[in-house]
């Protein structure tokens, strides 16, 4: 399952005007965007659990809010960019992650990744792919895919 965290709007105008900034430099002419970090949790848990986790040990309550549905971002006629480092390479975060998920659920899940969501309303995917090439990701380490919302 993955798990989607958000920083809630109005703690989330300095990362997303850094994110536009990058974006502007590498030429993406972009309305708006929003950011989000995920979690892909490789178990069988109840949903109960899986909301447990998002809830009690990955979202800090006061400053974001969790989802178990990624890709609800709220923005029209925008694209979703999922980064995540590719399978080969070590995730330190998601194995950290992992043992603390065992603290809370119980058991050990098989693995955990750590990857962020990017919403961003523009008007070009082939712009708006060039300009993650350039400012996101590192195509040694990195996979992502970009989909209409």
């Amino acid at each position: 399952m993955i798990i989607e965290i958000w920083t809630k709007e109005k703690y989330a105008k300095n990362e997303e005007a850094a994110f536009l900034g990058r974006l502007a430099h590498a030429g993406l002419d972009v309305k708006a965007a929003r950011l989000s970090r995920l979690y892909r949790v490789d178990a069988g848990f109840s949903e109960e659990t899986f909301s447990r986790i998002a809830s009690e040990l990955l979202t800090d309550n006061i400053t974001e809010h969790c989802s178990l549905k990624p890709g609800k971002a709220g923005l029209k006629n925008a694209y979703r960019v999922e980064v995540w480092l590719k399978d080969s390479v070590t995730d330190v975060v998601g194995e950290s992650v992992k043992e603390a998920v065992a603290d809370v659920a119980g058991e050990l899940p098989e693995a955990v990744r750590f990857g962020h969501a990017y919403y961003v309303q523009c008007a070009s995917e082939l712009k708006l792919r060039q300009a993650v090439s350039k400012t996101l990701v590192n195509e040694v380490v990195n996979k992502f895919r970009i989909e209409k919302c």
